[in-house]
């Protein structure tokens, strides 16, 4: 039975690509059939495993009917991605006023959800119409986030949003599966960054996961490189950490 996982921060740089990317291929390692979704209007998960943005067809045009969500799927050593383009942002408006507006997305994955054990959905830096159709189309709900200045600003708006989706009826089953630090190395150390770890566990409860990611060049080196950690530096302190978090996530 497949599993969709969104993840989601309304913040930037918080290492959403990174993570959806990087555990879409942890879930790869272990033998799982996994599908990644870039539902970002920036492309970088598409980019990062080096499709164009460019391309003629994109996930909006999925949205708009314009093609079948398989004509927009390609498979890079070993996940499928369902892409995206800059042609995203023009069509967000059209794809809210659609027939199917919010639903789409869960719509288009009857289709096709079957085939993978794992859906991952890389969701933009907002709370509009893209992310809104990952949560109604999502099993549970992942939020990386950095222990930070301004880390906490968005993140009780985040909440609020998966309470009204599963309040309305819109997601009954939508769960919080849970918050994960991310660039942790130095963060961790400051009397901010404890800070910000202290408030969140004290917020969230076990919904904080025990797996940090690490600060690593190795995550951003792959990405540039158009591969995955486990490809470029599967030894290195990254994919180690996105393992660990991949069987956390799993045994939860």
């Amino acid at each position: 039975m497949s599993v969709v996982l969104s993840i989601v921060n309304a913040k930037g740089g918080v290492a959403k690509t990174t993570s959806t990317q990087s555990l879409g291929y942890a879930f790869k390692e272990m033998g799982k059939k996994v599908l990644l979704i870039d539902l970002d209007a920036q492309a970088n998960l598409t980019m990062a495993v080096g499709i164009s943005p460019k391309e003629d067809l994109n996930i909006s045009d999925a949205f708009l009917d314009n093609c079948k969500i398989t004509d927009i799927i390609r498979e890079v050593n070993g996940v499928d991605i369902a892409y995206s383009g800059h042609s995203l942002i023009s069509r967000e408006s059209e794809v809210a006023h659609s027939v199917a507006g919010a639903v789409k997305l869960r719509s288009l994955l009857k289709k096709t959800k079957d085939k993978y054990d794992f859906i991952l959905i890389d969701c933009p830096p907002s709370l509009g119409i893209y992310t809104v159709n990952a949560l109604i189309a999502s099993d549970k709900v992942y939020i990386p986030m950095a222990a930070e200045p301004f880390a906490w600003n968005g993140l009780n708006k985040m909440l609020e949003t998966i309470d009204i989706i599963v309040e309305e009826d819109l997601n009954p089953s939508l769960k919080l599966g849970g918050l994960f630090f991310t660039n942790h190395s130095k963060n961790a150390q400051t009397i901010l960054g404890k800070t910000i770890v202290k408030e969140a566990q004290e917020q969230l409860g076990d919904k904080v996961l025990k797996t940090a990611i690490r600060t690593n060049v190795a995550l951003h080196e792959c990405i540039v490189m158009n591969q995955d950690v486990y490809t470029y530096a599967p030894e290195s302190n990254g994919a180690r950490d996105y393992k660990s978090l991949a069987l956390e996530i799993i045994n939860s």
